[in-house]
């Protein structure tokens, strides 16, 4: 009679030692699975290919504090003779005036400019008063400065329209004009009307 309870209860333990066993067992396999999962997983296999992001852009100049709104530029010129790229500007200036969009245009200037949001106003308040259906520049003197900045002679040739009579008057104004790169784009930082 004393077997029988002994055997029982020997089965019993067995029983319950094999359950706990099999528990941990489980237990174990899986955090070898996880450590092996985030720390080494494709490393036994080969090395880590990561795809990166599209490249980052460079944040636009800032606008001036209390000042008009500026766009965002195109991307810069790839290549391109200085002359060229300075000719960008210029053409984006044109575009800007035919369109009268503010924000482009001071787009095209260095938020160190002098007197930017005076200029800003002005280019606003003549908009209200005249279309511009023809602007050209010729662009002589080309110079780099130093590997930032650079300056050049611009003659623009306008044509402007008073809105209240349609009447139009050509105007040629020659300027001394100082660009400097920023973020990637040339931009303009200064200019003097040459008489």
């Amino acid at each position: 009679m004393t077997d029988i309870p002994t055997s029982s209860l020997m089965k019993r333990k067995l029983k319950h030692l094999w359950v706990h066993g099999f528990i941990w067992g489980i237990v174990i396999v899986l955090i070898g699975v996880l450590v092996w999962f985030f720390w080494g997983g494709s490393s036994a296999t080969g090395p880590r290919h990561v795809k990166l992001g599209p490249p980052v852009k460079a944040r636009p100049a800032p606008s001036p504090p209390g000042g008009p709104k500026i766009a965002p530029l195109p991307p810069p010129p790839a290549a391109g003779t200085l002359k060229n790229q300075l000719s960008q500007v210029l053409d984006g200036i044109k575009q800007a005036n035919q369109q009268k969009d503010l924000a482009k245009l001071l787009s095209y200037y260095s938020p160190n400019f002098p007197r930017l949001t005076n200029r800003a106003q002005n280019i606003s308040k003549s908009w209200k008063t005249y279309n511009y259906p023809k602007m050209d520049f010729e662009i002589k003197g080309v110079k780099r400065l130093t590997e930032d900045t650079a300056s050049a002679r611009v003659t623009w040739n306008v044509e402007a329209q008073y809105l209240g009579t349609q009447k139009s008057k050509n105007i040629s104004k020659t300027y001394e004009i100082k660009f400097v790169k920023e973020a990637g784009h040339w931009r303009i930082e200064a200019m003097h009307h040459v008489p």
